[in-house]
């Protein structure tokens, strides 16, 4: 008798198609079915009855191989991107809205309600900047218990309630996420392949191990093991199920392939949308965060070293108490706020009657513009003069023509801390010690306030700060800048570093050098 060829896989890198395979497996076993069919002799009635029997296994597979013959051997299925995209986009929102009701609500910890405490987040980067405990407050500023508390809960709530407004301002300026859509492998044709080629390797495998078995020499075994070979009932129910198989192969849905193919789609792609989500508000919650405590941090250095505020510490407790005048909650403060018309990258004029130290009226750059929760806007201006921003340009960090046209970044973030700190503020202040008490008022009418780093030959910036109500009317500045929604104005002098301050501040007090390092140049 004959023995059947393994077909136990089939390779689809072979330089036959699959199709070519999978027909040539039909063959081999059709093949081998008729040939023990005509092989087995029929002198006995027994085995005439059985084998006949038999036939219209052989015929199942015959009609089988047929259908699969008008199967595609390749189908594309397209999934609806829309779809995919929209519900990508819902779930990306679903996680944002509860990733940031998850940080909101942390706020609570970072800032306990009528507690003295700040728990910086172990994710907050402050390097460089220190939130002191209320007793190390308290001590600093010899204020008493009650004082110490009162203060330091204050300066805490405004800094909850900034870092609430920016959360509500950057969420309405969101831009649309745009996903990247990856695309699983996705070919039916060849999954139903695959079980085709599983369910003709069975059942040629089954058939070889009873041929094997039918071979044997004992008559009554022999006719024992006949039987099983050609058992008709159970052969049929896999020759339907293989018809069944090739009859899906051939008559696929390719409206409901795509339905498929689209949920598969978005299940490969949910996860990401959701993890995307999450680091967007962790990224953008830390960054505020961080800024926030970073002026809290400024705000409680400003308070140590401006001696008149701690004398006058419990006037202000006792003057907030007897205060009638409701404070904004912060949903409160964050529905007002008003319509502001002015961005960094925008010029305004600064006409020369309020700023004289520039000489003519100048059309000069916005650098920040700063929010803050009683309806305060700060805009940073640059108000430097030529000869200032040649002092500053012998800083390490001007090397080109290019970089001179912008502003190194640690003198940027310096000015969007003083604006954040005056926009929080309840006395508007920048956050920084007065600078140069012997300027040039002529000049330089405003106050002159200073900061340098803790560092070797340090980088050094000076800034004024003036309300726009206390500009005259007649300014041509102030009514732009009222017109804008502008409250307060951060005026950007100069910068340099230890090697060049004496030429800078020598341009603040209309003195040379020497008189410069008299008043405090080089320290």
């Amino acid at each position: 008798m004959s023995e059947i060829p393994e077909h136990s896989c089939y390779d689809s890198e072979s330089s036959e198609s699959e199709k070519d395979s999978i027909c040539e497996i039909f063959d081999t076993v059709i093949n081998f079915l008729e040939y023990i069919y005509e092989d087995v002799p029929k002198d006995s009635s027994i085995f005439k009855d059985l084998v006949e029997k038999y036939e219209p296994v052989i015929d199942s597979l015959k009609q089988a191989k047929d259908t699969y013959d008008q199967s595609p051997e390749y189908l594309e299925i397209r999934y609806d991107f829309d779809e995919v995209s929209s519900r990508l986009k819902e779930e990306f929102n679903k996680e944002y809205e509860a990733s940031l009701n998850a940080f909101m609500s942390s706020l609570d910890k970072i800032f306990p309600a009528n507690i003295a405490e700040v728990n910086v987040p172990k994710y907050c980067n402050l390097e460089g900047y220190k939130i002191p405990k209320v007793k190390k407050f308290q001590r600093n500023n010899n204020l008493n218990p009650d004082a110490a508390d009162s203060e330091y809960i204050q300066l805490t709530l405004d800094t909850k309630r900034s870092v609430i407004d920016r959360i509500y301002r950057k969420n309405s300026a969101f831009p649309p996420i745009e996903f990247g859509v990856s695309r699983p492998e996705y070919d039916p044709v060849r999954e139903k392949t695959r079980h085709l080629v599983e369910l003709l390797t069975n059942f040629s495998m089954l058939k070889a191990d009873e041929l094997e078995a039918m071979s044997g020499n004992e008559s009554g075994v022999r006719m024992e093991r006949i039987e099983a070979f050609f058992n008709c009932e159970r052969d049929l129910e896999w020759t339907k199920t293989i018809l069944d198989c090739v009859d899906g192969m051939r008559d696929l849905d390719e409206e409901l392939l795509a339905r498929e193919y689209t949920e598969i789609v978005f299940e490969e792609n949910c996860p990401n949308a959701q993890t995307l989500a999450k680091s967007v508000v962790e990224e953008k919650m830390k960054s505020i965060l961080e800024g926030e405590l970073k002026v809290l941090s400024e705000k409680f250095t400003t308070y140590k070293a401006a001696g008149e505020i701690a004398g006058e510490s419990l006037r202000k407790v006792a003057k907030r108490k007897r205060s009638s005048k409701p404070k904004l909650t912060i949903e409160e403060s964050s529905s007002q706020l008003v319509e502001i018309r002015l961005k960094a990258g925008d010029t305004v004029i600064l006409d020369s009657e309020t700023f004289p130290w520039l000489k003519e009226d100048s059309i000069v750059n916005v650098l920040h513009v700063e929010r803050g929760g009683d309806g305060t806007v700060v805009a940073v201006i640059d108000a430097r003069t030529e000869e200032a921003k040649k002092v500053e340009h012998k800083m390490t960090g001007y090397e080109n023509d290019e970089k001179k046209r912008d502003i190194l970044p640690i003198i940027k973030d310096k000015l969007t801390m003083a604006a954040k700190c005056m926009a929080t503020s309840e006395d508007k202040s920048v956050g920084l010690p007065i600078g140069l008490n012997n300027r040039l008022k002529e000049l330089y009418p405003f106050i002159i306030y200073a900061w340098k780093e803790q560092t070797h030959n340090a980088k050094r910036v000076y800034v004024s700060k003036v309300s726009i109500e206390d500009m005259p009317d007649e300014s041509e500045t102030k009514k732009s800048l009222q017109e804008a929604g502008v409250t307060e104005v951060v005026l950007f002098l100069g910068a340099c570093d230890k090697q060049n301050q004496e030429s800078l501040v020598a341009l603040f007090i209309d003195g040379d050098s020497r008189d410069a390092a008299k008043y405090g140049a080089g320290a």
